[in-house]
């Protein structure tokens, strides 16, 4: 195979189609299933081939290959060893933080939604008979910022234990209360409410809040 026009690249395919097999955790019978399903007859002897260096690929087969092991670039398979594990180790940590960004967008709607959903409960409890000052209190503090503020509070907390060390994490909390203040002076600069305020919630209806009964005062 000649894809740059140099004939050593046949010597790298091989290796470098090994070895990002067994990094994306697939057998050779799992590869070739792959391949099946996007229109080419392999086998699991057929990756064995390919990956003694008993078998050139045609071009078309290379692409699909790309595409099997959910390469950046398909035709980084024919690299040198050396380029291409840097190339797949940067793909690598690119997908880690893509799906851990996709995890912490989905954390942070479903502790928005439990926010609101306090708020609510507090609301109930004060209409309830309940005290204020219990009802707030009883909320752990979780109403004093919008969800917005409160998740990007968390977000800063989990940098700061990663990062550092004990020795330094009390500096570094107090880096993230700075942080946070120019966070929120920008943002009450921006004219968006801050707080939660539960008072401004109206709960219609006996059941459980946040159905079809529940709506926000204007």
């Amino acid at each position: 195979m000649t894809l740059s026009g140099d004939p050593s690249v046949g010597e790298y395919f091989p290796i470098n189609l090994r070895k990002i097999r067994e990094e994306k955790g697939l057998s050779q019978a799992e590869l070739a299933q792959r391949m099946k399903d996007l229109g080419h007859s392999y086998t699991q002897a057929t990756i064995w081939k390919l990956e003694q260096g008993h078998r050139e690929p045609k071009l078309s087969e290379v692409v699909a290959l790309g595409a099997a092991l959910d390469l950046w670039i398909w035709s980084e398979l024919a690299d040198k060893p050396a380029t291409f594990d840097v190339a797949t180790v940067l793909d690598r940590w690119r997908r880690r933080a893509y799906e851990l960004a996709e995890r912490t967008r989905a954390a942070a709607a479903a502790q928005m939604d439990a926010l609101v959903q306090l708020a609510f409960a507090v609301k109930a409890a004060e209409e309830a008979g309940l005290s204020v000052e219990w009802a707030r209190k009883r909320a752990g503090g979780f109403l004093e910022l919008t969800p917005e503020v409160t998740v990007l509070r968390e977000v800063l907390a989990a940098r700061v234990a990663d990062q550092l060390e004990d020795e330094e994490r009390d500096r570094r909390w107090a880096e993230e209360d700075r942080l946070v203040e120019q966070i929120v002076g920008a943002l009450e600069s921006s004219g968006l409410p801050l707080v939660i305020k539960p008072e401004e919630f109206e709960v219609v209806g006996p059941n459980s809040p946040r159905d079809d009964n529940v709506e926000a005062a204007d």
